[in-house]
């Protein structure tokens, strides 16, 4: 049977004032369901801007109320997940909450932190931090605790305060009561100290309850006389009831006999069955307490497992998907044992959930051909597509033709187009083609007509992109330039950035949404409002050297207004890249035929994306 700790608590607050009210709160249920369910609470709280005097105290004595409703208030489920929920409801109501709170349970110790507190142990000659908090981020974290081991839960300003030497140092110490010496004077020492708070907590086993005497009734002792007439009388008693008949001669009839046998018989049978029956139930309920003790032992590995592939998955992905999926096992080995159990239904949830979010990997073994374009001309073959309405337009330098294919009736519409050279690009109304020349426009009911000439300060013109009518150019020299849509004509050249232009030399493609995504060899710039914008990729599926993969030879980026996320060609992965405008990755597509494609355009409403390789055209279904 493994052994339950209990723990021996200090507590450290500075003195209130400034605007801050903090507080330690302790709670060791005497309810036998409490106790066993939820465990004990230890609590670090720090409000911000919490008034003075007696208005702090109420405000501080609502939220130790509301942790008290929300943590012991509701059973079921897992203590891991009623304590992150609690945690997170009471951040939600107190947006200037900073709060530390961690419940032993058993041998398992379960931690939830928002804001900039620590949880630090020490087991021992070995310390660290098992739980950093974040600013505006709940972090949390669950463990099996040992005996002796120590556990220091304070608020972001007491760490600040006291340094990890002088934490180090006091921690050393063999007992509370001269770390708490050491500490003290350390913080009560600085000014604006009301936010700084703190509490340790000794582990110890549990001391198993004493074994009860036997209570004897008091009196005089029995003399052997008074015992011997006791005995008469209760043989007297006995031997009255089973009615012996007097020593005498008789004779028993054959057929008395046998009755009394049967009757014998059937009372042995009876008894016989009754301990049988004893028996099995008690062995049925040793079967379901080791069930059950297995199962909860299922749970706290299931529970550990998870919060260790969280943590690692930033830094490795594989190892971090390799824990969950093994957290994911436990929990259904689990759920083989009791079906029904809610704690593991919700955690297997919670790592589904997890899991689908880091994005999965699909490797096709071929995709469907969406067209042939020598169906609408021989010698037909594309060097991009884009989309128009619910239309693909197809450029075709050899032919030197536009084909506007619809995408629900595969039926198409042709257009001349003179030039040998160029790129193209389409909006809501007309065609825009980019060549030597200059840019061309078309509606497809009229020739392309000459809107703006070429300008010498073009370098290396090597995207055409349009929002809100306008268009972009992306010069790899060095800038995105402007031209602003008056009625059917444009403005002069306007550069796109406010202030220098960042460095575009690597520049492979760009996307519009109101933002511009400019794709490079091995990241995505976000450009918003004239500046660079904050943007990087996360959760990038895991590479055969153990990293997280990244481009290898992207040729095209796709999005658009209607979009929700980004999708990168990527012919050297031979994949395409479905990535979050987040950064993070949501899926990838696999197929040898992707090394010889060109152009690709999603259609989000019709979970389809489509590859353009000269003169086909293949389509991929997304999930």
């Amino acid at each position: 049977m493994n052994p339950a700790y209990t723990i021996e608590i200090a507590k450290i607050v500075g003195t209130p004032g400034s605007g801050f009210w903090s507080q330690v709160h302790t709670f060791f249920p005497l309810e036998p369901e409490k106790k066993e369910k939820r465990g004990d609470l230890l609590a670090v709280l720090v409000v911000a801007r919490a008034g003075e005097g007696i208005e702090a105290v109420v405000a501080g004595r609502e939220i130790l109320g509301r942790l008290h409703e929300e943590y012991y208030g509701n059973l079921e489920g897992s203590a891991f997940l009623r304590l992150g929920k609690t945690v997170e409801k009471l951040v939600q109501e107190n947006e200037n909450l900073e709060i530390v709170a961690v419940c032993l349970v058993g041998q398992v110790l379960y931690l939830a932190d928002y804001g900039e507190g620590k949880v630090v142990l020490r087991r021992g000659e070995k310390m660290g931090v098992v739980l950093e908090g974040a600013e505006k981020e709940l972090r949390t974290g669950s463990g099996f605790l040992e005996e002796e081991d120590l556990v220091l839960l304070g608020s972001g300003h007491f760490f600040q305060i006291i340094g990890p030497g002088v934490m180090k140092t006091s921690l050393e110490s063999s007992s509370l009561d001269e770390i708490v010496e050491t500490l003290t004077p350390v913080i009560l020492g600085r000014k604006n100290i009301s936010d700084a708070a703190a509490i340790l907590a000794w582990v110890k086993k549990e001391e198993e309850p004493p074994i009860k005497a036997v209570v004897v009734e008091e009196g005089n002792p029995p003399n052997r006389r008074d015992e011997g007439k006791r005995k008469e009388t209760l043989f007297s008693k006995i031997f009255a009831r089973l009615r012996l008949p007097q020593k005498r001669s008789f004779f028993v009839r054959r057929s008395s006999f046998v009755k009394k046998k049967k009757i014998i018989f059937l009372v042995s049978l009876a008894i016989l069955a009754f301990l049988v029956l004893t028996f099995g139930l008690g062995m049925r309920k040793l079967l379901v307490e080791k069930r059950e003790k297995k199962v909860r032992s299922l749970v706290a590995l299931a529970e550990e497992k998870f919060n260790q592939g969280k943590t690692v998955f930033s830094d490795k992905q594989k190892e971090g998907r390799d824990l969950i999926e093994e957290a994911k096992k436990t929990s259904e080995e689990g759920l083989r044992l009791e079906k029904g159990n809610q704690e593991l239904i919700l955690l297997k949830e919670q790592m589904d959930k997890f899991l689908a979010n880091m994005g999965t990997e699909t490797v096709l073994a071929e995709a469907p051909v969406f067209m042939d374009l020598s169906l609408i001309a021989d010698g037909a073959s594309g060097v991009s597509f884009s989309l128009l309405d619910s239309n693909l337009v197809i450029l075709d330098k050899v032919k030197h033709k536009l084909y506007l294919l619809d995408v629900g009736k595969k039926s198409y519409k042709v257009v001349e187009y003179p030039s040998s050279e160029g790129q193209m690009v389409s909006t809501g109304k007309e065609i825009f083609v980019f060549d030597g020349s200059g840019i061309f426009a078309t509606s497809l009911q009229e020739k392309p007509v000459l809107k703006i000439k070429k300008d010498e300060a073009w370098n290396n013109i090597i995207e055409l992109g349009t929002f809100g009518g306008n268009l972009y150019l992306l010069d790899k020299g060095g800038n995105i330039w402007r031209y602003l849509a008056f009625g059917e004509n444009f403005s002069g050249r306007s550069s796109w950035f406010v202030g220098v232009p960042p460095d575009l030399s690597s520049a492979v493609s760009m996307a519009i949404d109101g933002s511009i995504w400019v794709l490079e060899k091995d990241k995505i710039l976000k450009l918003t409002l004239g500046r660079q914008d904050n943007f990087s990729l996360s959760k990038m599926p895991a590479s055969p050297q153990g990293g997280p993969e990244s481009f290898s030879e992207p040729i095209k980026i796709y999005t658009n207004e209607d979009c929700q996320n980004l999708y990168v060609l990527d012919r050297g992965r031979k994949k395409v890249f479905v990535i979050g405008k987040d950064g993070v990755f949501q899926d990838s597509y696999g197929w040898e035929g992707i090394k010889d494609t060109n152009d690709v355009v999603a259609v989000e409403s019709m979970k389809k994306i489509f590859l353009l390789s000269a003169a086909k055209i293949y389509e991929i279904g997304m999930k």
